[in-house]
């Protein structure tokens, strides 16, 4: 699938005005979820390595593109649903076009917090679920983040101040997700510190036809429920 075409057909989309409004789409490349310090305040904002650009969360369209589709295997994998479930993951290992989306915590000196921060998942609004996984070194998936989860699976990560890491990034369904994180932590001379709910907007993109015929049969349908009026 050619990427400058799909992020043309995003971007088109995006000036309709048919769907979630944002500055910048981010469709390949090496892009962060990136925790800050500044002005004695924590941040959580988007940074685009490849380019060294830094967007606030609600000037990000952070793409997740048409070959992320997987299937789940099933057995340890259950959470992604039975063998066959269809999910669109954005890979912990750096995969051409898609986005190779990290946590990163490179900006925290590490010198100037007590202990790890805390990446926290608090709410997710989309057609689907969103998971946030790993592999250990036994090949078994780590869950750290199931929006559709019963009650004690685990809702965060550890961010190691200075650190940086990637994850499996899934979901169960095309369209359009705000997934909203905070971040916390103990700064030596501010005390605990935390960014409050931040949300960041993900696309999940279906075949590029598909999601067009799509847009056409909704606003054709809207059509005729107005003409009936």
């Amino acid at each position: 699938m050619n990427i400058p075409k799909i992020t043309a057909f995003i971007a088109g989309v995006l000036s309709s005005g048919l769907m979630v409004s944002a500055v910048t789409p981010l469709a390949s490349g090496h892009v962060d979820v990136g925790i800050g310090f500044e002005d004695d305040a924590l941040n959580l904002h988007v940074h685009d390595e490849e380019h060294d650009v830094e967007y606030s969360p609600a000037d990000a369209l952070l793409v997740v593109n048409p070959q992320a589709l997987q299937f789940s295997p099933g057995g340890a994998y259950s959470f992604l649903g039975p063998a066959g479930t269809p999910n669109w993951v954005l890979p912990s290992s750096e995969t051409p076009d898609l986005l190779f989306l990290g946590i990163g915590g490179e900006e925290l000196d590490p010198a100037d917090w007590i202990g790890n921060l805390t990446l926290r998942l608090d709410s997710v609004q989309g057609p689907g679920s969103f998971y946030l996984w790993n592999v250990d070194s036994f090949g078994q998936p780590v869950l750290y983040m199931d929006s559709s989860g019963p009650a004690g699976v685990p809702g965060s990560v550890s961010v190691v101040p200075g650190s940086h890491g990637h994850y499996n990034w899934g979901f169960s369904a095309p369209g359009s997700y705000r997934v909203t994180f905070d971040a916390s932590g103990t700064h030596v001379a501010e005390g605990p510190q935390s960014t409050g709910p931040v949300a960041f907007q993900f696309q999940v993109v279906p075949e590029p036809q598909t999601w067009a015929l799509m847009v056409i049969g909704s606003m054709a349908l809207g059509l005729w429920f107005w003409k009936r009026r």
